[in-house]
């Protein structure tokens, strides 16, 4: 017989499924391995996004804060107008 050995053609196809497979298996680790990477990422910007929004929700609160003090420390002195100093402080926002 001067053909291919069955064995050795089994062989080689058996190589070949092998090595099919494990190619398959190391490019879905890779694929899985950049997915979770990218998840990540995206998890942390997503983290640094709402502490820069709590951290401008707070500056807010302590600014309205401060307003209304200030508002609230000047005596009203007559009802239907606003004292002198709330005037110039009114017009100084302009």
């Amino acid at each position: 017989m001067g053909g291919l050995n069955p064995w050795v053609i089994l062989g080689v196809l058996a190589l070949v499924v092998g090595s099919g497979g494990l190619g398959y298996r190391m490019g879905y680790s890779a694929a899985e391995d950049d997915h979770k990477a990218e998840l990540l990422e995206q998890i942390e910007a997503g983290q640094r996004s709402e502490a820069a929004r709590i951290r401008v929700a707070n500056e807010r609160d302590d600014l309205a804060r401060m307003l209304e003090e200030e508002e609230n420390a000047d005596p009203v002195i007559v009802e239907q107008c606003l004292s002198p100093d709330r005037v110039r402080r009114l017009n100084a926002l302009r």
